[in-house]
């Protein structure tokens, strides 16, 4: 039993469970697809246990779920958590609590006896609630690795540089909270986020219950105040940015943006697309440029102050954070701190990484992971640098690896069809190879001038 895929269609038409529309997967059993839909958002079936198979859908009913359903919906409501959390504002901060066992915000009494209590909550945390909130850190369900101050200030700062005014937040408290807490950014956003926690310190116009895997408003009125959000925007003026789960399926997260691209530009009758900032792994690359065409990856390291790996300093990943922003602006009007070690190439026009240094034989700067890349002349590529060419394989590998042939039985990211990848696609090869041969002579041409 293998080979599970997403299949991207209009979810709305799909059965739900209380994260909203379930996705249709599909599994290979004894070398046949069969079809079910499972929940959107956990990977876990002890998370959410909704499961059923398509040809068994018309025999299915489950009044438990749809009960489930009703009650997650109703267990909420955001304009009496407003009303509370402005009685909380109006009164001394060590009257102030915020219950982890509830997770509501609350004046000092005896109903939260016994339960675990953050007490004398002040106004700097009720703005930066994501600063003392326990981070959700199920890897297979909701997971919150919150990005570093340092982080945060680098991507607002490459927003102003933009003259990005209008923010559209998702899954990114700490960028919303900066740019909410701080009047004279004169920035607009609003957060969309999957943890319902947030209810408690952000108004309605603020905060909208959100899925991103299958781009789902908990709450009707959610939506409509996004709608809103979006008409109060301009179309030079407004962004994107998003900081999904890590484990997250690529298509259900590219399906979601791309519909509220659509929206952006039903409202504002334009066909200019909404810009974006999608962050997530450096290696996830080929995945997104295959639903997302027009993006690109810049080389900013984006680190995270509660994860092990993806931060700088003791016990951190040896070349930095692995995450990285992905985009459908253009890199070259995108600056990178130069305090953080971030240089400008004029070549390719664009800024990268200290360590990443151009190649003229490619004609850009290839570093990928945190390391410098040495070219390949046989391979006629750049590689990592603890990689060799190996004449049995006819390739650039570690040299740890054991010379056999290996049968490639993934899908192409490009025509679907299973036994070669898509650098190799045969419907890809002459349109790619007469770009690359176009750009390697432009890119050429262009370092020859500049030496001169």
């Amino acid at each position: 039993m293998s080979g599970i895929e997403v299949l991207i269609e209009d979810p709305s038409t799909h059965p739900s469970c209380v994260h909203g529309p379930t996705l249709l997967f599909s599994r290979e059993i004894d070398g046949h697809k069969r079809f079910y839909y499972a929940c959107s958002a956990c990977r876990d079936r002890k998370k959410c246990s909704f499961f059923v198979w398509k040809d068994e859908l018309e025999k299915y009913v489950n009044k438990k779920i749809n009960k489930q359903i009703v009650e997650h919906q109703k267990s909420i409501n955001h304009r009496s958590l407003f009303l509370k959390l402005n009685k909380v504002k109006a009164v001394p901060e060590n009257q102030r609590i915020y219950c982890n066992t509830c997770e509501t915000l609350d004046i000092v009494d005896a109903s939260h006896k016994d339960h675990d209590i953050k007490s004398g909550v002040t106004d700097y945390e009720l703005e930066h609630p994501s600063e003392f909130l326990t981070p959700l850190e199920d890897s297979k369900k909701e997971a919150q690795y919150l990005f570093s101050k340092k982080c945060v200030k680098s991507i607002i700062e490459m927003l102003e540089h933009l003259g990005k005014k209008n923010i559209i937040c998702i899954g990114t408290p700490r960028i919303f909270e900066y740019i909410n807490s701080d009047i004279s950014l004169g920035m607009n956003a609003i957060l969309l986020e999957f943890d319902s926690r947030y209810h408690s310190f952000f108004g309605p116009l603020q905060f909208s219950w959100f899925n991103l895997f299958n781009n789902h408003f908990f709450k009707e009125e959610g939506r409509a105040v996004f709608k809103d959000f979006l008409k109060s925007t301009n179309v030079s003026d407004t962004i994107l940015i998003t900081d999904p789960p890590f484990g997250g399926r690529v298509e259900p997260i590219a399906d979601t943006l791309s519909k509220l691209n659509d929206e952006f530009k039903r409202v504002h009758k334009t066909d200019q697309d909404l810009p974006m900032f999608w962050i997530f792994p450096y290696f996830m690359e080929p995945y997104i440029l295959n639903w997302m065409e027009d993006f690109s990856m810049l080389d900013y390291k984006v680190d995270y102050e509660n994860h092990p790996l993806f931060q700088k300093g003791k016990g951190a990943r040896k070349f930095g954070s692995p995450v990285r922003i992905f985009t459908n602006l253009e890199p070259s009007s995108i600056t990178l701190p130069v305090e953080e070690g971030y240089k400008y190439c004029s070549i390719c026009e664009k800024w990268v990484s200290e360590e990443n240094k151009h190649c003229d034989d490619c004609g850009a700067c290839t570093s990928k992971d945190g390391r410098t890349y040495n070219h390949c002349i046989i391979c006629e590529k750049c590689v990592k640098p603890t990689w060799k060419h190996c004449k049995n394989c006819n390739k650039c590998t570690n040299e740890t690896h054991k010379c056999e042939e290996i049968p490639f039985t993934k899908t192409c990211l490009h025509c679907k069809q299973q036994g070669h990848k898509k650098i190799n696609c045969p419907s890809l090869d002459q349109k790619e190879e007469t770009k690359k041969r176009k750009l390697k002579v432009k890119m050429k041409n262009k370092t020859k001038k500049l030496k001169k």
